[in-house]
This record gives C-alpha cells, structure tokens and sequence, in this order.
C-alpha cells in the first residue's frame, strides 16, 4: 500500500510539474521587441505596488516617531529585491480616515499631518534611490474615490466610479484645483516643490478610470485626460504623466482579434474608455494597463496565453505611437483559481514576455510589509525578514529579483 500511495504521489508530482511548464511557456510566449523605456528606467524596469504609504506614515507621525518603520521596510526591501521603484498613492480623501491619515478632508481644506505624510514618502523615497509612480485620485471608492467628489460638489445620488466625475464641469474644476495644490506643495521635510521632487518618475491621473455610463467611443474621457494631464504638465514640466487605466478599449480594433474574440470582450473591449485613443493624447507619456484574469471572468485555460497578449498587444500600440508601456498592476488571487506553483509559472512567464515585448516597466499587485495580515488583500507577497527570497511564505520575491537580473539586457 505505501508504494502504491508513494506511486501516486510522484505521478501527481510530476503532472503538476508539466503543468507549470506549460503555464509558464503559453504566458512568456511573446515575440522580441525593441524596448521602449520609461524615461530614465532601465528596460523593463520593475516596481513594486504599496500603496498604503502615506498613511501608515501619517500614522507613525501622530504617534510622534522620528521613523516610520513602514516606510523604512518597504524601501529597504524594494531595494534588496533590485526594484527600481514603487507605485503607491499619492491621495486620500476618504472620509472614514478623517482624524487618522485623509490629506483631503473637504474641498480645499487639508490635513497638515496627513499632507506630511506625503511629504515623508517623497524625503525617504530620494534617500533610498527609489522612484515613485503616484496616483492622483481612484475611480473606486477606496480612500475617496469619485463618489467622494460627486458628493462634495452636492450632486444627487453619487456612487461609485460615477461618470460625473468625468464630465460635471464643478467636479472637474474642484479636481484640477486639487491636483494644482498637491503638485504645487512644498515637501516640509527636504523644502522640495512635488512637481519638481527628484524621487517622482511619474504621476497618474486617477487610478483605473473606467467609462461607465460615458459615450461608446471613449471620446468623453479623452477630452477629460487631456485636461487633467495639461495641469499636471503645467506644474511639474519634469515628470511624465500616465492616465493610470486598465488597458480596455472600444473595440478590438489593432488587438489579437482571433485570440480576443474568444474572450468575454464587453468589459475589455467595450467599456467606453479607450487605450489607444488616451495613449495617442500628447499629454500622455506613457501606455498604461492593468491585467487581472480572474476577476475579469478570463477563463482559466487561457489566462497564460490571454497575459501573454494583453502584455504584447499593449506594448505594440504604445510603440506605434512612440511611447512606452507600463503594466502598472497584474496579479492572481492566493486563494484562487490557481496553486502557488502555477501563480509562480504564469508570473515568470509574464515577466519574461514583458522583457521580450520591451515593456518600459511593471509592477506586481501587491507588496506587503510584514506585519500586514495576509487577508487584507488577496494579492499580497512579501519579502520576509529572516527568509529567503524563494521561500514559499514570500510567493513571488525571488521571481522579482530573477527580473530585475534581467533588467537592462536585451
């Protein structure tokens, strides 16, 4: 009996292996492309997403800490793990951190603490030799959102990802006003304006903005990023300016037609914003998309394959248009439909075709410090203090030291 279960072991042993294998060969499947890189970044520079920064910073400030371990960890981790940067927020407006770490707390009125927060990741980030990709608002309600906007301007019924936010001539006025203030703000730490701050590679205009309930071509959308983005241009001249969207498009125009037409193509396809409308604007510097298989209902079949061209396809129009592109999330849940091996195969796989497509930089959904419980995001991989990079507790920290390894080389 015990050779038979032993048998069976190595035979499921071995079937897992070769899945793996496949998984990761159907996900890095892309063609060699030239690298098209994000300013000063190396080629396929990789970053890492933590975007609870500002306010655990806030957070070690009001307890009166001269450091704040978050911060300390985290840049001190990115840097052993060879990331060339991090992605986090660059706002707060949410009501419910009134108090604790929301910056915005009406419209024009500001936490100070919660504003040197900011501050902190902007000094410490330069001290560490980390870039920074931040976001200037969400779409989602998480830390304010558009609702939070709508509402303040006293429209009726605000909900989340409201389309007002895009298109209420009163919420776009109140944004490009905030949006002025934060990058006109003077860091209390180092004396440092933000729209001329060393540690900025780039600033994003909101955080997935999607176009519900706006028109079916994405017209809507294009005149709001390029009014928000002439803003940012205007006071930080240095820095590159993203729309921080997910990819979708309006159609599969210029896509794997083939390939898509598989897929379920009216959230990625028909979603009245558009990747290659917004990435053309001569305020954008750079493409951006997200990529989350699961909760966009791809299949499980074809998730390799469909990352593998969600990455290509993406990287190929941002070319054409002579910018480069930014995978500013992707990610598969733990606790999905997927093991950790596999997870490991498919985010090596996506990895190397980023490298191969010439992707200016991406960025894994999501680091944890190590005290951060593991349920609060069901993304999350760590760099844990008194491990290796490898052990199965990180998930994911070797595989993004063996690309920043590759980083550079073409």
């Amino acid at each position: 009996m015990r050779s038979r279960w032993v048998l069976t072991l190595m035979l499921l042993t071995a079937c897992g292996e070769d899945l793996a294998e496949q998984l990761e060969a159907e996900a890095s499947d892309c063609e060699v492309q030239p690298a098209v890189r994000l300013g000063e970044a190396p080629s396929t520079a990789v970053f890492l997403n933590a975007y609870y920064l500002q306010e655990e910073a806030t957070r070690a400030l009001r307890q009166e800490l001269t450091e704040s371990p978050v911060l300390e960890e985290t840049f001190s981790k990115a840097v052993a793990l060879g990331a060339w940067g991090v992605r986090t927020s660059g706002f707060n407006d949410a009501r419910s951190k009134q108090g604790d770490s929301a910056i915005q707390l009406a419209p024009g009125v500001y936490d100070e603490t919660s504003f040197r927060g900011l501050d902190w990741v902007l000094t410490r980030a330069a001290h560490h030799g980390v870039k920074l990709v931040l976001t200037l608002g969400n779409y989602w309600d998480a830390y304010g959102g558009a609702r939070q906007y709508v509402e303040w301007a006293g429209l009726p019924a605000p909900q989340e990802g409201d389309s007002r936010f895009f298109t209420e001539r009163a919420v776009i006025e109140h944004y490009k006003r905030h949006v002025t203030h934060v990058l006109s703000r003077v860091n209390t730490f180092d004396g440092i304006r933000y729209g001329e701050h060393p540690s900025v590679l780039a600033w994003e205009l909101l955080n997935e903005p999607r176009g519900v309930g706006l028109d079916r071509q994405g017209e809507a959308m294009r005149a709001w990023v390029d009014e928000v983005a002439e803003v940012v241009h205007t006071h930080a001249p240095g820095h590159r300016v993203g729309t921080g969207e997910e990819g979708f498009d309006v159609s599969g125009d210029g896509y794997d037609a083939a390939f898509w037409g598989l897929m379920p193509s009216e959230l990625l396809f028909g979603s009245s914003v558009s990747f290659r409308r917004n990435t053309a604007s001569p305020l954008i510097d750079f493409g951006g998309a997200h990529f989350y298989p699961e909760l966009w209902g791809i299949p499980s079949d074809a998730t390799a394959r469909a990352g593998a061209r969600w990455i290509s396809d993406h990287a190929a129009l941002a070319r054409e248009l002579g910018k480069p592109m930014f995978l500013g999330e992707f990610g598969l849940r733990n606790q999905g439909d997927f093991s950790l091996e596999e997870r490991r195969a498919l985010y090596r796989g996506w990895l190397r075709c980023a490298w191969r497509a010439g992707v200016g930089g991406l960025a894994p959904w999501m680091f944890s410090y190590d005290s951060r419980p593991d349920a609060w995001d069901a993304f999350t991989f760590y760099y844990r203090d008194g491990t290796a990079p490898e052990h199965p507790s990180n998930r994911y920290a070797d595989l993004v030291i063996e690309a920043t390894g590759r980083t550079g080389e073409r």
